[in-house]
């Protein structure tokens, strides 16, 4: 919207000086008619086709180089402010959505040429602490109501992407999406500065919730969803077509196809979920969404890497689904070398939990906080519980998802999207104030 008004107003600026050459050009030929022309013995006069002639040609001229430099102080105007937004990190909010609404109006973002694939490096990895790691198999899969919820402590922490760590992801960016850097740079910049954030104690759920624990809020209140009163809902097709508006898709046929009962995904992530389904679910259930910053903190769990399990992402570890080589001819962007087993959602709890003993906090599906979206929010946020701007058009989505690769998948990331938004890659789990 502040570009809008902005380029309006180089605009105006553009159009009134262009109005003035033309005045003056018409002041200008009044003069050349009713005075002698320099050196000259005899009035011009209308009647006289050679004075015409003149006349014209000087306005011709005349009028050209004020057009001339309109156009080149619109453009350097333009230029200056798109430099100075760079900086500053206001850019529109479309292209600040982890969710790629640029994809959805028929295109993926990394274009349909050639797969392009990123290294999964095998090292580096911070290690997990003994007392928190789970044996392999050991990974409860439940979409019961009932489950625990998981006591997250306080603490401080830092939040938001340091400035190596910005010139990386940046680099991933134009790398994946094949732009400019100074697009990824604009994106990217809304997730600093880094600055410390204290919080208090407060419940999560160990999982996202469930097709199934969605079912009995939808069997008992007769709620329905978003995409359910709007009929449609998006949906990835392929490498070529990317995101696509489709009739029919809801939460319970994500694809407007199969119901998720009658294909074995009971306990898979409800998607098609906008954020007004999500904040009435948790509402249903005696919770709340999380904010940014407990998602931010809970998915960090006490590390300072990359993701929470490391620096990189390790192919013999099964830690978290995304774009991988199961998905290699349905994505157009993968990790080359790692492999979670799936292309789309998994059921919950199907890979590690990190050291809080909370899962897909990174993967399977993207998820919804409470917060409003602002790209500036990081410079004006409050240090002890954060609970994002108290106006804006956006909600954060964290967390990454399946389609999701490389800078995506980040701990620090942001990205935000209508509340009427939903899609198959996005979903949610609920917080709770910590008992008193």
């Amino acid at each position: 919207m502040r570009q809008m008004v902005a380029w309006m107003a180089i605009m105006l600026v553009a159009a009134i000086f262009s109005a003035y050459m033309l005045y003056h050009s018409e002041r200008e030929a009044k003069r050349l008619l009713t005075t002698k022309e320099a050196g000259g013995t005899k009035n011009l006069s209308p009647d006289d086709p050679s004075a015409v002639a003149r006349i014209r040609r000087r306005l011709i001229v005349f009028y050209a180089v004020g057009i001339a430099i309109c156009v080149l102080v619109d453009l350097k105007l333009f230029m200056a402010l798109m430099e100075l937004w760079s900086r500053i990190q206001v850019e529109e909010q479309r292209k600040a959505l982890v969710t790629t609404e640029e994809t959805r109006s028929g295109g993926s973002e990394a274009g349909s040429g050639a797969e392009a694939t990123l290294p999964a490096t095998l090292n580096n990895e911070a290690q997990v602490p003994p007392s928190k790691q789970l044996p392999p198999g050991s990974q409860k899969r439940t979409g019961q109501a009932d489950t625990p919820m998981v006591l997250v402590p306080g603490g401080t922490f830092w939040m938001g992407i340091s400035d190596d760590e910005r010139d990386r992801v940046i680099e991933d960016c134009t790398m994946e999406l094949k732009k400019q850097a100074v697009s990824c740079k604009g994106w990217v910049l809304s997730a600093q500065p880094r600055h410390q954030v204290t919080l208090d104690p407060f419940a999560l759920d160990p999982y996202e919730v469930t097709n199934r624990q969605f079912q009995q809020f939808v069997l008992t209140t007769g709620y329905h969803t978003t995409a359910e009163k709007e009929g449609t809902a998006f949906v990835w097709a392929n490498s070529q077509q990317g995101w696509q508006k489709t009739k029919g898709a809801t939460w319970r046929q994500p694809e407007a196809g199969l119901d998720v009962f009658a294909s074995d995904r009971t306990d898979h992530p409800v998607v098609n979920v906008s954020w007004y389904d999500a904040e009435a679910y948790c509402g249903w259930a005696g919770k709340r969404l999380p904010t940014e910053a407990e998602f931010e903190y809970a998915t960090r769990a006490g590390t300072q890497t990359v993701y929470w399990w490391g620096n990189f992402l390790s192919s013999p570890r099964r830690v978290a689904n995304v774009a991988d080589e199961s998905a290699r001819t349905h994505l157009p962007v993968i990790m080359a070398g790692y492999d979670d087993g799936a292309i789309t959602t998994a059921p919950v709890g199907s890979y590690e939990a990190n050291p809080f003993g909370l899962f897909d906090m990174t993967g399977n599906v993207s998820e919804w906080t409470a917060d409003r979206y602002d790209s500036l929010y990081y410079r004006k946020s409050p240090e002890r519980n954060p609970t994002g701007p108290s106006s804006g058009d956006y909600r954060m989505i964290r967390g990454g998802g399946w389609s999701d690769a490389s800078y995506k998948i980040r701990s620090t990331i942001r990205g935000g999207g209508a509340p009427t938004e939903r899609d198959t890659k996005i979903g949610f789990r609920c917080a709770q104030d910590r008992p008193k």
